[in-house]
């Protein structure tokens, strides 16, 4: 049984795009901001919508990696910084200022994690 040539080429062109979509990265990881910590700081104090009602203030972050362009399976893209400070603030209690254990950005869910250690 032969197949048609015009055939062969849909099911090549079908097998190409699956391929190549696959491999792709796609568009939605993007950051927000450049990969540098004074951006990322400036757009993390641009925030209003944190949860619990909180107000939050980044300053000082350190020692970032952008490990959004490496693809792996078993990873989820992250901007990270290991180093800063942030002041929390909720409406009826007085400011707290938390040394960052870790503050990331992951562009596939559009969300932002921060740990903490020495809050005063």
């Amino acid at each position: 049984m032969t197949i048609p040539l015009s055939q062969r080429w849909a099911t090549l062109s079908l097998g190409m795009l699956l391929v190549t979509g696959v491999a792709a990265p796609p568009a939605a990881l993007a950051l927000p901001f450049d990969p540098l910590p004074s951006a990322f700081q400036r757009w993390l104090n641009a925030q209003r919508d944190w949860p619990h009602g909180e107000e939050l203030r980044f300053d000082q972050l350190a020692q970032c990696s952008d490990q959004t362009a490496a693809h792996s399976p078993y990873r989820m893209a992250v901007f990270t910084c290991l180093m800063g400070r942030v002041t929390i603030r909720k409406a009826s209690q007085p400011p707290r200022q938390c040394q960052l254990q870790r503050v990331s950005y992951f562009p596939a869910n559009q969300r932002v994690r921060y740990w903490t250690s020495t809050c005063r």
